[in-house]
């Protein structure tokens, strides 16, 4: 997939029914494979039995075989057309990740990230971000890291993340909203409003907050954003809403996607009043159903707050 890095394929110099031993340092064994019909594939051995559940999982593109007639028990994964190399690599990284140490849970691990990588695989699109989808998310998920979460807390902070669910604003907290925005900190300041309801909300008070980047080699992406939320989470229901959340987005952390990395030069927080610049929706026709419009932040200077007023 042209979304993701580069790959090394380990299958490359594999001769038919032949294997090698994965090198990741794992507690389980596992071998590379080519089958007696040149598929490539990968091999976990267990002592325990690989049971799946009731309901088959169904990979597209993949042929899922269990052999629990032999010690050790052997789940093997093949790949029926060599093109899709990339995503089955990333796919069978991601469970030798699963087996790198003893648990005597890791068969039921396996199962359940087969399971997800079903759900995955069901997808009609896994396309790259835009650049500029690229920068709101980022610019999204580190007001969630760095102000929603230390003054909400976990729970209230990841519910309260509500853009990709399709709502007006991204942020709806109990006493106030928050729509994000960023641009290029290089570029003129404005940013641009996609729709009636962005700056026209049903809560109020409404706070604009914009995030000025420089895009740079060595900074933060998404990724080590998303990392360093997900490891403090300690409830599985609420990783999965986060986690859902970012594929509405269009991230999905299990494929190896390239990714801008971008520092902020400026955060910037406005309180939407009345006479804030914007299309009043009171003023626009019902017939009216989008428009898109651009907001010059030179013009905005009079409704300017401290973002750790309106969040600390």
């Amino acid at each position: 997939m042209k979304s993701m890095t580069t790959l090394i394929n380990p299958w490359v110099n594999l001769d038919r029914l032949s294997r090698i031993r994965v090198k990741d340092n794992i507690s389980y064994d596992a071998f590379w494979i080519m089958d007696i019909k040149n598929q490539y594939g990968l091999m976990l051995q267990c002592d325990e039995n690989f049971i799946l559940p009731n309901r088959e999982i169904k990979l597209n593109g993949i042929q899922i075989e269990i052999d629990n007639t032999t010690n050790p028990n052997k789940l093997i994964l093949l790949l029926n057309d060599k093109k899709d190399w990339e995503i089955f690599l990333t796919l069978c990284n991601d469970l030798i990740g699963i087996i790198k140490n003893i648990d005597k849970n890791v068969i039921t691990k396996v199962i359940k990230r087969l399971e997800r990588w079903q759900k995955l695989l069901q997808r009609k699109s896994l396309k790259k971000m835009s650049k500029e989808e690229e920068m709101g998310l980022f610019s999204e998920l580190l007001i969630l890291r760095e102000y929603i979460i230390p003054k909400y807390g976990y729970f209230d902070g990841i519910h309260s993340w509500v853009g990709a669910l399709g709502d007006s604003q991204d942020f709806l907290m109990d006493s106030l909203s928050i729509e994000v925005k960023s641009h290029r900190s290089t570029s003129s300041g404005y940013v641009w409003i996609s729709s009636k309801q962005q700056l026209n909300p049903e809560k109020t008070p409404l706070y604009l907050i914009v995030c000025s980047l420089t895009e740079v080699s060595r900074g933060e992406n998404i990724k080590n954003i998303v990392d360093s939320i997900t490891e403090l989470i300690d409830f599985d229901n609420l990783l999965i809403e986060f986690v859902e959340k970012l594929e509405k987005y269009g991230y999905i952390p299990e494929l190896h996607q390239e990714l801008s990395s971008f520092v902020v030069d400026k955060f910037s927080c406005y309180e939407v009043k009345d006479d804030f610049p914007r299309i009043d929706i009171n003023k626009v026709s019902p017939w009216i159903k989008d428009l898109k419009y651009s907001i010059d932040l030179a013009g905005c200077n009079d409704y300017a707050v401290q973002i750790t007023d309106v969040l600390r």
